[in-house]
């Protein structure tokens, strides 16, 4: 099911923020997107559960737009953040039967 980005009303006060309104299901992917970022680098807001009531909720545009693409990027497939770290493991892996044959 492809992700249908979410859309802000302006506010007029204060100026550059907008309106969102998050349900249940926002609540759900939000979740899933913070089990594998851990931190607010990419931009995105922090947000409390009481956020997720139904109430709008204010954030910039940026926010907004970093938040769009995060979850557009989580309708990928699930064992992509996986398999980077299971290269890593085999490289390292290799390398290990090597440093053990030469030693």
């Amino acid at each position: 099911m492809p992700y249908e980005p979410m859309v802000g009303t302006p506010l007029r006060f204060p100026p550059g923020r907008v309106a969102v309104r998050l349900d249940e299901g926002h609540r759900l992917a939000y979740r899933r997107l913070y089990q594998h970022y851990q931190s607010v680098l990419a931009g995105l807001p922090v947000l409390r559960d009481r956020d997720f009531d139904g109430r709008a909720v204010r954030m910039t545009a940026r926010e907004l737009a970093a938040l769009n693409q995060a979850f557009a990027g989580l309708e990928g497939p699930a064992s992509a953040p996986h398999d980077a770290f299971q290269a890593q493991e085999q490289v390292r892996t290799r390398l290990f039967k090597r440093l053990q044959f030469l030693s």
